[in-house]
């Protein structure tokens, strides 16, 4: 049996897409199961036992530089890749007009995708030959995953993330640890790819301090590109409570976040990433809904404040000062640490 899976984008997505690829590889021990996924993402499902092959596309370069010959050179070396098998099953777990198309061009008598009901993009389902409903399904973006594979006849509501990283880049992070005297901490994330999920970096400082006031912890801050201001100044607020951590990609974050005791963060990618290695979680909420794209984790605590123009999942606020996030203040977050550590 051959299966594609497509979801191309983004971190926290792909990760909430990794139980699928188990209970695929549960049910289909002898099958090839590729995923067609964005270059700039690969890095979660690099060494994955259960892929047995990485399909790129790179739109994001594409869009860039669109009427350039070198790109649509590009396109066509991607189309003939995704069209060079062919698949006895293409699920579409993303629900974009994108992801729609590229999985319609890989060459197979069944497309499988969500019904129009269940996608922003209601006009992705016409390019699926099976639309699944959702609707029964927990909200959980991870529970609708597993409805979709009900369409092979998979009934599971088992969760496993597997997420390798190499033997010599756990090293490294063990090493850089130490170098920063650091073996029992906490990790604070300050980033977020949308302005209107991040949390204001003085009360990310008031939580280091805190932390390290209450439990003992001091705080590693992790930061990505265009980042490193926000984690400096949490640094420099909270002085010995909190070290910067060393510059970090998606991968190689990942052995600093699973030796961590406690993970506080907005909804982002090393989030999601801490949620699927059992770090305990606190997530700071505010556009979008933590029902949907929250932790996972057995006990993981949200702070969300319900306000009237939420959850939007705009990556820009229309006018509100954001204040689903500015609302939400250090005391929140600490009773919300205080109940995670407790469980």
């Amino acid at each position: 049996m051959r299966i594609l899976v497509v979801r191309l984008s983004s971190i926290g997505d792909l990760v909430h897409t990794l139980p699928v690829l188990s209970a695929l590889r549960r049910r289909f021990p002898d099958a090839t199961i590729d995923w067609l996924v964005e270059t700039r993402h690969r890095d979660v499902l690099l060494s994955n036992p259960d892929i047995n092959e990485l399909v790129e596309v790179d739109t994001f370069a594409w869009r860039k530089c669109l009427f350039a010959p070198a790109t649509w050179k590009a396109i066509a070396t991607s189309v003939r890749e995704i069209r060079k098998r062919d698949y006895d099953v293409v699920f579409d777990f993303q629900g974009t007009i994108k992801s729609a198309v590229a999985a319609r061009l890989a060459k197979s008598d069944r497309h499988i995708g969500f019904a129009t009901s269940a996608i922003k993009e209601k006009a992705a389902s016409v390019f699926y030959s099976e639309q699944m409903s959702v609707n029964g399904t927990p909200h959980h973006v991870i529970d609708r995953h597993l409805r979709l594979v009900t369409a092979v006849g998979i009934e599971t509501d088992e969760r496993k993330f597997p997420i390798v990283v190499p033997d010599e880049m756990d090293e490294l992070a063990k090493e850089k640890l130490e170098s920063l005297g650091l073996s029992d901490y906490a990790i604070l994330n300050p980033g977020a790819s949308w302005v209107t999920k991040r949390w204001d970096p003085e009360k990310f400082a008031a939580i280091a301090i805190a932390i390290a006031k209450e439990w003992n912890l001091p705080s590693l801050i992790i930061w990505g590109p265009g980042e490193e201001d926000a984690a400096r100044r949490i640094v420099e607020i909270a002085g010995e409570s909190a070290k910067l951590a060393p510059p970090t990609g998606v991968r190689d974050v990942i052995p600093y976040i699973r030796r961590a005791r406690l993970f506080v963060s907005g909804d982002t990618g090393p989030m999601h990433l801490a949620s699927a290695s059992g770090v305990p979680v606190v997530g700071i909420f505010g556009p979008t809904d933590p029902a949907r794209n929250g932790p996972f984790g057995a006990g993981d605590e949200v702070v969300w404040k319900n306000v009237p123009c939420g959850p939007c999942y705009k990556h820009r606020c229309p006018g509100y000062d954001e204040v689903c996030m500015t609302s939400i203040e250090v005391d929140d977050v600490l009773e919300a640490i205080r109940r995670r550590l407790a469980s």
